[in-house]
């Protein structure tokens, strides 16, 4: 095969990486190449000022692999960063011009502007303007700058990690920290760590930001109770006192049913409280005697029918409880006693639930083809891909009847199908008679609605016939009225 230059031209515009193999490179094919994918400028074994222009258009950090002094001409640099802030990174040609351009495309690119502009008031001011935290590449002086920093810790409260040790101290830029960010308090200067007002705003905005206060406000019962309404799983900074504060605990496990694991010993026996708690998967962590309390365990398993895994033996044998357990999630009939696992009601609810839970059943319940028509019939129609089983038996109702050893088997179920009609005709045209024989409603229907009458030869009274004919002829003459079919 000749690879002629369109070859090459279209097979650069699909991947310009493909210029990296091309030995015979001139200027169309390369711009070609890095027209589609700037980067291909790595490739290339000829550049010029066209070239990189449509290389940094496409990507801006295609400045990397510019020549050495195309990486400073200016217009090239202003269109790569202008697509790309980080493009500032492979450039010495770093006037304010390009470098405000590079921050409002990516404000970290601050990170790469010289010294000179890290110290320039309007360009860190823009840097923050697009994200708070550039504050951490400013200059020193800067970070000490009250509207630069108020600016940034408005935007983002984080950033106060990087203001300076004096505005770190400083009440006003604290507050609008935590108030955007609660956890930026972890940034805020020891003294404001203990300030009341700075504290309850930071833990209203974030409840964890009870870890970084001190032991003192960790005692205050009005900041901690603002801290688990907000964070329930602040209650684990809270002094011990607190934890044994009926209203605090309470108010945490109603916000995260978890916190309950850090309320004191006292109050994890306490009913209200563990009443409250068990609204998820609580129950894991309670006492053994609430285990088995009724009105808790039930509360528990409405709420996450998973929960009864860690209910008493009894409960589990309970059957409201495990039947509200698994109307809230199939799968904890895996918990439920054997003697409910093998309760019709309790199991097709489950499976009902969830398809895949009927695999907890009993054994007798598995193998009972009844329940499992029932299930077929009431759950979601994907429960065909659970089993062969089912995927027959809605390739019947489907008009699909390719599997006559399952209508041998399971003659006894087939009256139950909706599609009755359809199965009928097909198995009198097929001359499944024996099927139509063994199922009685099956036969009852086709001798009233077909009136055709199907007799086995090996259940008739033969002894005092000579042959055959003789007894067909016998039958034919008592029942006149039906067509006889004999097997």
């Amino acid at each position: 095969m000749i690879i002629t230059k369109q070859i090459i031209l279209e097979t650069v515009k699909n991947d310009g990486y493909a210029l990296e193999y091309v030995k015979n490179q001139d200027k169309e094919i390369i711009l070609q190449a890095v027209k589609y994918n700037g980067l291909a400028l790595k490739y290339a074994i000829y550049q010029d000022k066209e070239i990189v222009l449509e290389a940094v258009k496409n990507n801006g950090l295609a400045l990397k692999y510019a020549l050495k002094e195309l990486q400073n001409n200016y217009e090239i640099v202003f269109e790569a960063v202008k697509n790309d802030g980080l493009a500032l990174k492979f450039t010495k040609n770093q006037d304010k011009k390009i470098v405000l351009q590079a921050i409002k495309n990516y404000g970290f690119s601050l990170e790469y502007a010289p010294d000179k502009l890290k110290n320039n008031y309007n360009i860190v001011f823009e840097a923050i303007h697009y994200n708070s935290l550039t504050l951490q590449y400013a200059s020193e002086e800067l970070k000490n700058n009250y509207n630069i920093v108020l600016k940034a810790v408005k935007n983002n409260g984080s950033a106060l990690e990087y203001a300076s040790k004096e505005l770190q101290n400083n009440y006003k830029i604290v507050l609008e920290a935590v108030i955007n960010n609660g956890l930026a308090l972890q940034y805020a200067s020891k003294e404001l760590q203990n300030n009341k007002d700075i504290v309850l705003k930071a833990v209203k905005q974030n409840g964890l930001a009870l870890c970084y206060t001190t032991k003192e406000l960790q005692n205050n019962y009005k900041i901690v109770l603002e801290a688990v309404k907000n964070y329930g799983y602040g209650l684990y900074y809270a002094s011990n006192r607190l934890k044994n504060n009926y209203n605090i605990v309470f108010e945490a496990v109603k916000n995260i049913n978890y916190a309950f694991v850090y309320a004191s010993k006292e109050l994890q026996n306490n009913y209200n409280i563990v009443f409250e708690a068990v609204t998820n998967n609580s129950l894991e962590f309670i006492s053994k005697d609430f285990k088995n309390n009724y009105n808790i365990v039930l509360k528990a398993v409405k709420n996450n029918g998973l929960s009864l895994e860690f209910a008493s033996e009894e409960l589990k044998n309970n059957y409201d409880i495990v039947l509200k357990a698994v109307e809230n999630n199939g799968k904890a009939l895996h918990y439920a006693s054997e003697e409910l696992q093998n309760n019709y009601e309790i199991v097709l609810k489950a499976v009902e639930n969830n398809i895949f839970s009927l695999r907890f059943a009993s054994t007798q319940l598995q193998n009972n083809k009844l329940f499992l028509i029932d299930c077929y019939k009431n759950c979601d129609k994907k429960i065909k891909y659970y089993n062969k089983f089912f995927e027959i038996f809605d390739n019947i109702e489907n008009n699909i009847f390719n599997d006559d050893n399952f209508l041998n088997e399971n003659y006894d179920i087939l009256h139950l199908v909706e599609n009755k009609i359809n199965l009928y005709n097909y198995l009198l045209s097929t001359k499944k008679y024996e099927i139509i024989y063994k199922n009685e409603e099956i036969h009852e229907y086709i001798k009233m609605n077909k009136n055709i009458l199907i007799l086995s030869l090996n259940d008739l009274d033969l002894d005092n016939i000579y042959n055959k004919d003789e007894l067909k002829l016998e039958y034919q003459e008592k029942f006149k009225s039906f067509d006889l079919i004999f097997f």
